[in-house]
């Protein structure tokens, strides 16, 4: 890079370090920094600890190279050379996701739509830890499927609104150079890579144009930001290309290739892959176009080229006058760097720590010379932070913070908190290092204000010694429950809602609690002891078995909570009568609590009783009440009831989801406690008695059981040797062979159901599911299986007298109104003479697809494979979903 130093294992040092009582955290971080290098459920990554950590946070410092890398999804990106940029170029970089990948499939849950985003979203931030990033970002838009044109996203997507997403983010992250993953064109494939391939220019353009959104200027106080340089990706072969980068070089720190450590952090979005990762094979050489500034077909070396990114040159790289004295200041700051760099030791990194010292005490000063709103002072105080990051890691500090209930020994497990709830927060400061230290005090920082008591002093810290104390905080009685910045109050949504603009764009709210202490480091003659913050989120430690435990992220939530169900109810025609409503409460109060639950119907239904008292002994307590609910004679809906509780004085009627999945952080969306009643005109076969074959999880199994079916869930005992004649059918859930070995196993037992006389229904799979071999039928599902992804793509009946489309309810096009995101996925290709095609769809421009319901007579019973995507549907009481679910079922009554 020009001007940019490289660095050096070479040398020697002396450092000698004291810690200072601590000042309390009333200046905020730039914030431009987002929490992506956060430690968690997963715990500290080893390429980040150490030695090898303490080196590579060095090798950031001493110049302002910034990096903003946009993509559509997650696990979109180019693993290695985000990992390359990062880890191995020492670039401050950032990652801009249009959205968080809400319309995918799950493999490691049920969990889909807005649960699954937020599962994504953690996914991305724990393989952003592995590529090394320093800010994440996404917009407001919402992944609504799969899209297979520009024009479609386009449409789908308030234009302008993504648009002001991203210029918000470049004004706010203004980084020198731009990186698009996706090239714009329909080469990219998926609409929405696409649209992230075309919107980047633009943003880039009108993030430098005050007029443009004028608001972000004027009232949220940002800057238009000129990038420098601005490259898209997708260069295909024999094309003119002006950057190579290479993530196939090893390094040496690491000890393999940065497309090697990428490919693991990859791999974390298990959502997407189950955690599986590709053989390595080398990985590629990435070439890039490079859109502006334009003119040249010169290669370039890096994508600084051609700009000064040393310390010495922000002046000029941003086209900023230096004040007097402050270049001279700057180069010698940039000497002690390279000090620090010679001094630096793999057996000794603490070496290094005495002139990185006298480099932050003079850039602290610098910074005092540059007026508030200038951009060198905005990048140069980014630089300050990569230099206290360093340092800490340098002199081997490591200080945490655990909070326990009030009274509780240390490292007792603690879940979510409630407002007005007392807790220990036990602050632990641990010399890692190889020199003596000096501790002297520590003390709680809340951005809310929360007040706290008592403070952490004594002492002289030995090498490898630990010190512990104890802080006390009370959670106040109105503090909000945590919950993400965003949401929406329809599926039909394809933005988010903000509904706290302070953490916009992140990948999630800050957190609530913070423990700051502060060290003092010697910065070499004529600079003394420079004081370095230490500030840590409070995190809880939970049971996470089989694996012990594990340190999450302190929640709030209500003091009460309710569950209603069933969360969604079918009403048959014949089948009116009163039901049965659960509304389950629950607390994490320390307490308790006593609650009056009421059920809240409309005009012309009747909920008896009025209410419910329920008693909540303690924390981590639930209590139940059931309603007998009574509908109208010829009911119309949908109508929801909705739940309540009275306690306190206050009336909770919230629902929180909790998405929990091992390594990555808990998150809790929040719904209101309401049970939905849809009249639908469906028949089924009676009596039904349906064994389901469960694959990643959904609601396919409980829509069944709505329809009045008997289902049992079937393991892999019963599917080892129970006698499966005695079910009406047999349905195989969505993605069950690729999770279900049991299922793979004993696939030749459901095989002969069917030619006995059974009935075998197989969902929506993936290729995992090999139909030559797995079906009774040849057939082919291909890993680039065609699906169709307008939910409102016309549907043809191919066979409309067919059992199928007729017994016990007649289906028709009426069936296919109000799909959810999209029509079906993972289509057969070719099949066999023996299975009979019942639909024809195809999305705008796509060639007509007969391979979504197919279905064959095998021996004296019946096969048939339905990639609908049923799973969508059910969940939000699509009445097409439930008739076609109720003629698969009932198919065998129907021969």
């Amino acid at each position: 890079m020009t001007g940019r130093r490289r660095a050096s294992h070479a040398g020697a040092g002396v450092m000698v370090l004291a810690l200072a009582s601590a000042t309390p955290l009333a200046g905020q971080l730039p914030r431009v920094l987002s929490r992506a290098g956060d430690v968690g459920p997963a715990g500290p990554l080893p390429i980040d600890e150490g030695a090898v950590g303490a080196w590579q946070k060095l090798a950031k410092v001493g110049s302002i190279a910034s990096v903003l890398y946009t993509t559509a999804h997650p696990d979109d990106e180019e693993p290695g050379v985000l990992t390359l940029l990062s880890r191995g170029m020492g670039v401050r970089t950032a990652l801009l996701t249009l959205n968080r990948g809400e319309g995918g499939a799950n493999a490691i849950g049920s969990e889909l739509f807005d649960a699954l985003g937020l599962i994504r979203t953690e996914e991305l931030r724990l393989a952003g830890r592995t590529y090394g990033l320093d800010d994440q970002y996404f917009t407001t838009a919402v992944d609504y499927g799969f899209s297979k044109t520009l024009d479609e996203a386009m449409r789908s997507w308030d234009r302008e609104a993504v648009l002001a997403d991203m210029v918000r983010i470049i004004r706010t992250n203004r980084p020198l150079v731009v990186i698009s993953r996706w090239h714009g064109s329909e080469r990219d494939g998926h609409g929405h890579h696409q649209a992230a391939g075309v919107l980047t220019p633009e943003a880039v353009r009108a993030a430098a144009d005050p007029s443009r959104f004028p608001e972000q200027i004027e009232r949220e106080g940002l800057r238009p930001w000129a990038v420098k340089k601005l490259y898209r990706g997708r260069i295909q072969p024999g094309e003119p290309s002006h950057l190579e980068l290479d993530p196939r070089l090893p390094s040496p720190w690491l000890g393999r290739s940065y497309q090697e450590v990428g490919s693991e952090g990859l791999a974390l979005q298990r959502s997407q892959t189950s955690g599986r990762s590709r053989p390595f094979t080398g990985g590629a050489l990435a070439r890039y176009e490079r859109l502006s500034p334009v003119g040249g077909d010169e290669r370039e070396e890096d994508p600084f080229e051609g700009l000064d990114v040393s310390l010495p040159g922000v002046f000029g790289a941003l086209g900023e006058t230096a004040p007097e004295g402050t270049v001279a200041a700057l180069e010698e700051i940039l000497r002690h760097v390279e000090r620090a760099r010679a001094a630096f030791r793999m057996d000794d990194p603490g070496a290094a720590a005495e002139p990185l010292a006298g480099a932050l005490a003079g850039l602290r000063a610098v910074l005092t010379r540059l007026p508030r709103d200038g951009e060198a002072r905005f990048h140069l105080a980014i630089e300050r932070r990569e230099m206290v990051q360093a340092l800490q890691a340098l002199v081997g500090i490591r200080v945490s913070a655990i909070a326990v209930a009030a009274g509780a020994p240390a490292g007792s497990t603690l879940g979510p908190v409630v407002p007005g709830q007392e807790l220990d927060v036990h602050v632990t400061v641990h010399n890692a290092g190889l020199r003596a230290l000096g501790f002297r005090g520590a003390e709680l920082a809340s951005p809310e204000g929360w007040a706290g008591s008592g403070s952490v002093d004594g002492g002289t810290l030995l090498p490898g010694e630990v010190v512990t104390r104890v802080l006390r905080v009370t959670i106040p009685a109105g503090a909000e429950p945590s919950r993400p910045w965003f949401g929406r109050r329809s599926i039909a949504q394809n933005a988010y809602e903000v509904h706290d603009s302070t953490w916009i764009h992140l990948g999630e709210a800050g957190p609530r609690l913070l423990v700051g202490a502060g060290i003092e480091v010697v910065g070499g003659a004529g600079v003394g002891l420079v004081r370095v913050g230490v500030r840590v989120p409070v995190r809880t430690v939970e049971a996470d078995p089989p694996y012990g435990t594990s340190l999450r992220a302190l929640t709030v939530v209500p003091g009460l909570t309710l569950e209603v169900q069933p969360s969604l109810r079918v009403l048959r025609p014949g089948h009116g009568g009163p039901f049965e409503v659960a509304v389950e409460v629950k607390t994490d109060a320390p307490g308790g609590a006593e609650a009056a639950v009421a059920l809240e119907v409309p005009a012309g239904w009747a909920a008896l009783p009025g209410h419910v008292d329920v008693l909540l002994p303690g924390p981590g307590s639930s209590a139940s009440a059931t309603f007998q609910v009574t509908p109208p004679p010829d009911p119309t809906g949908p109508v929801r009831l909705r739940a309540s509780a009275h306690a306190g004085g206050r009336v909770y009627r919230e629902e929180v989801h909790t998405i929990r999945h091992r390594d990555l952080e808990t998150r809790r969306l929040y719904r209101p406690a309401e049970s939905t009643v849809v009249p639908i005109d469906v028949t089924v076969a009676e009596p039904l008695r349906v064994g389901y074959v469960m694959g990643v999880g959904d609601d396919v199994a409980a829509a069944l059981a709505q329809l009045g079916a008997d289902v049992t869930l079937l393991g892999e005992p019963e599917l080892a040797s129970a006698d499966l004649s005695t079910f009406d059918a047999l349905v195989v859930g969505t993605r069950a062979y690729a999770v279900r070995r049991d299922l793979v196993a004993h696939n030749a037992r459901l095989l002969d159901y069917a030619r006995a006389g059974g009935n075998l229904v197989v969902l929506y799979q993936t290729p995992d599911f090999d139909p030559e071999t797995q079906a009774p039928l040849r057939a082919s599902l291909p890993a680039d299986a065609q699906e169709v992804s307008e939910e409102d793509a016309p549907v043809t009946l191919l066979a409309p007298d067919h059992a199928l489309l007729t017994t016990p309810n007649r289906i028709t096009g009426a069936d296919f109104d109000g799909w959810i995101e999209q029509r079906g996925s993972k289509f057969f290709a070719s099949w066999d003479d023996g299975y009979v095609p019942l639909l024809e769809m195809h999305d705008t421009g796509q060639q007509p697809q007969r391979g979504v319901w197919l279905s064959a007579e095998v021996g004296a019973g019946r096969y048939t494979y339905v990639a609908l995507a049923l799973h969508r549907q059910v969940p939000y009481g699509v009445p097409g979903a439930y008739r076609i679910l109720a003629n698969l079922v009932s198919a065998r009554s129907a021969r």
